[in-house]
C-alpha cells in the first residue's frame, strides 16, 4: 500500500505483492458517515483487487478524508467529480496502457457512473449500494440532516452540505450510463434491485451489452457502526472476479515499482505539509504527518488518536481540521490510525475488537518511537472517547509523553468481553444509562417527567436501582481515596485512582475536556467527586467543561472550540 498525492487528493495505491498489473480500480468512497465508517471495509475491498492482480486507487475526494479542505459555499459535487477524473488522469500519466475501471460505493457509485460516462477509456463499472439518483440520495440525506444555522444548505452530523452541492448531487442519475454503450456495468445492492434493472434496458438501447444487477444482502453491513462494519465478502468476491475479467489481456503492464512519473506522496497546504508514512515493526501501521512550513521546529508535536474504529481523519474530520489548526499555529501533528482501524495492516475483515484493547497500548509505542526518529521528542498525546482511553493506559506505561489530552473519555476502565464482540439481542431490555445525580435533580421537577411517569411510561423500578447503585458507587468512592493501598472497599475505583495516582507521579500534563452533558462525565464525579475536585489535587491535572458540546463536537462552533482549547493547552507546554 502506498499513499499519492495528485490534484489536491489523498489516495491509497493498492498494488499485487509483485507490484505488477494490467487492471487498474479507481475505488469511490461514499459521503459523510457513510464513508467514514465503510473506510475499512472497502480498504479490505482493495486488498482483493490487488491479490486478484489488479491495482486499486483507494481516493479521498476533495473536502473530505485527507484531502484538501474546500470552502462551504462551493459546489462539492463539481469538485467531487473533478477529483475522480484527476485519479484516472494521474493512473494515466503514471502507469499508460493500463486498464482502467471504476468502483464506488452509494455517493461513490453516482460520481463513478458520471466520470464513466463521459471518459471513452473506462472499460467497466462496479457500483456497490447505487442510489437510482442524486434526488434520491439527497432525500435520503435530508431525513436524518440537523438544521442549518445559515440558509445556504445543511450539517449532516458535522458535514456540510451547501445548497450548491446539493443542487449538483440532484443533477446525478444512472441514466447517464446511456451515454456509454461499450461500458460493462454490474451493480450490486442490498435491496431495490428491481428499480436498477430497469435501467439495463436503457442500457441496451442505447448499444450496450455487458450490464447485471445482482442483489447481495451482505453490503447492508457497511453501514454499521465502524467498529462493527464487516467486508461484504460474498459481494467482494462476485465483483472482484467480475472485474478480473474486464481486463483486457492485450492491456499494458504497469509496474508500482517503475512507474512512467514519480509518485507525489505530499499534499502542500496553506497551514503546511502533510505526507503519508509507515512505519512500526513490518511498517504495518499509517499515518499522516502535518508539519509546518519552513524549517523542522524544535516545538511541540501532536499524537491524534482514532476516535472508535474511524479511521485516522475522524468524525466530521474533526483530527484533519485540529492537524492543520496545529501546523498553522506551528506544530506538527501525526494523526495515525491503531490496530485494526483505518489503513493499518493487515486489514480487518470483520469486526475490528482493537477499541479499549490492552494490545493496542503498543501502537502508541510505535507511534512515539517513529517520531522521536523524526526529531520530535516528548510529543502530546490526544484522544476524544476511546483514543483517550488509549491515551490514558498507554501513558502509564510510557514515559515518553510530554502530555496526555483526553476529550469525552466515556470509561477509565474496560474490564468485560472484547468491545464490539456482542450485540445486543434484539428485543432484549436496554441498559439504564447512569446520568449524573444532578440530571435526576433537574428531571424530577419538570412537567415532561411526571406525565410520563402518569402514563406508566418510566421504568421507576430500574431507574431507582441505577440511582442506588450511583449513590453507593459515589460515596464507597470517595471513602477509598482515603483508605490505604490495598482496601479495596470500590475496586473499581480503586483502579481507577491507581492509575491517575501514576500519572500524577510521573507529574505528566494531564487535561480532561468533557462537554458538560457527556456521559463520561458520571465515572470521573463517581471516583473523583463532583468536577474532578480530588482529581485537580494534582497540580498537573486540569479539567475543562464546554457548554452544550455534544459528544463528538459535531457542531462548527463547538468543533472550532475544542481546537482553540487544544490549542491553547499545547502551547503552554511548548511556554
Amino acid at each position: 500500500m502506498k499513499s499519492v498525492v495528485f490534484s489536491g487528493c489523498r489516495a491509497q495505491l493498492h498494488a499485487p505483492a509483485d507490484g505488477l498489473f494490467r487492471h487498474l480500480v479507481v475505488l469511490c468512497n461514499a459521503f459523510g458517515g457513510e464513508g467514514l465508517y465503510a473506510y475499512r471495509a472497502l480498504g479490505a475491498l482493495a486488498e482483493d483487487m490487488a491479490a486478484a492482480g489488479m491495482a486499486a486507487l483507494h481516493l479521498d475526494y476533495p473536502g473530505l478524508g485527507d484531502s484538501v479542505d474546500l470552502t462551504a459555499s462551493v459546489d462539492a459535487t463539481e469538485a467531487w467529480l473533478a477529483g475522480v477524473r484527476a485519479a484516472l488522469a494521474w493512473a494515466r500519466g503514471h502507469f499508460p496502457g493500463v486498464a482502467l475501471s471504476l468502483c464506488g460505493h452509494r455517493l461513490g457509485a453516482l460520481l463513478a457512473a458520471e466520470v464513466a460516462s463521459t471518459e471513452p477509456d473506462v472499460r467497466a463499472l462496479l457500483l456497490l449500494s447505487p442510489p437510482p439518483s442524486g434526488r434520491h440520495l439527497v432525500r435520503e440525506l435530508q431525513l436524518t440532516a440537523q438544521a442549518a444555522a445559515q440558509g445556504d444548505g445543511f450539517y449532516l452530523y458535522g458535514w456540510w452540505l451547501s445548497n450548491a452541492t446539493l443542487a449538483g448531487l440532484q443533477s446525478l442519475d444512472l441514466n447517464c450510463l446511456a451515454r456509454r454503450p461499450a461500458l460493462a456495468v454490474q451493480m450490486l445492492s442490498e435491496a431495490g434491485v428491481r428499480g436498477l434493472a430497469k435501467l439495463g434496458p436503457v442500457h441496451a438501447q442505447a448499444g450496450g451489452t455487458e450490464f447485471s444487477v445482482h442483489e447481495m444482502p451482505d453490503l447492508a453491513g457497511l453501514r454499521a457502526e465502524p467498529h462493527l462494519v464487516e467486508a461484504a465478502e460474498a459481494s467482494f468476491a462476485q465483483g472482484v472476479q467480475w472485474l478480473a475479467q474486464q481486463g483486457a489481456p492485450g492491456a499494458g503492464l504497469g509496474s508500482l515499482h517503475e512507474p512512467a512519473l514519480p509518485l507525489a506522496t505530499e499534499l502542500n497546504l496553506p497551514q503546511g505539509l502533510e505526507s503519508g508514512h509507515r512505519f512500526g515493526p513490518g511498517e504495518a501501521y499509517f499515518g499522516i504527518l502535518c508539519r509546518p512550513h519552513g524549517p523542522h521546529p524544535e516545538g511541540p508535536c501532536v499524537l491524534i488518536l482514532n476516535t472508535g474504529g474511524n479511521p485516522r481523519s475522524g468524525h466530521h474530520r474533526l483530527s484533519v481540521a485540529l492537524a492543520r489548526s496545529l501546523a498553522a499555529a506551528g506544530v506538527a501533528s501525526l494523526r495515525m490510525d491503531a490496530s485494526g482501524i483505518g489503513d493499518t495492516l493487515p486489514v480487518v475483515r470483520g469486526r475490528s475488537l482493537a477499541l479499549y484493547s490492552q494490545a493496542s497500548l503498543e501502537d502508541v509505542g510505535h507511534a512515539l518511537s517513529w517520531l522521536e526518529g523524526q526529531g520530535w521528542t516528548r510529543p502530546i498525546v490526544f484522544g476524544i472517547c476511546s483514543g483517550g482511553y488509549l491515551g490514558l493506559h498507554a501513558a502509564v506505561h510510557e514515559t515518553r509523553m510530554g502530555g496526555l489530552v483526553m476529550v469525552n473519555p466515556q470509561s477509565f476502565l474496560w474490564d468485560g468481553p472484547a468491545f464490539g464482540s456482542e450485540m445486543q439481542e434484539e428485543g432484549a431490555p436496554a441498559k439504564v444509562e447512569i446520568q449524573r445525580l444532578g440530571h435526576y435533580w433537574r428531571v424530577l421537577f419538570s412537567a415532561h417527567f411526571w406525565r410520563r411517569l402518569w402514563r406508566a411510561e418510566v421504568a421507576v423500578t430500574g431507574v431507582l436501582r441505577q440511582v442506588g447503585k450511583a449513590v453507593w458507587f459515589r460515596c464507597a468512592a470517595a471513602l477509598q481515596a482515603r483508605l490505604p493501598a490495598g482496601w479495596a472497599l470500590a475496586p473499581r475505583a480503586a483502579k481507577v485512582q491507581a492509575l491517575f495516582a501514576a500519572l500524577a507521579k510521573q507529574r505528566l500534563p494531564l487535561f480532561l475536556v468533557y462537554a458538560d452533558t457527556d456521559p463520561g462525565l458520571n465515572e470521573l464525579q463517581a471516583c473523583f467527586g463532583p468536577g474532578g475536585r480530588r482529581l485537580l489535587r494534582n497540580p498537573a491535572a486540569r479539567v475543562h467543561l464546554v457548554p452544550g458540546a455534544d459528544h463528538t463536537f459535531t457542531a462548527a462552533a463547538d468543533s472550532e472550540n475544542l481546537i482553540q482549547i487544544v490549542r491553547q493547552f499545547v502551547a503552554s507546554r511548548g511556554a
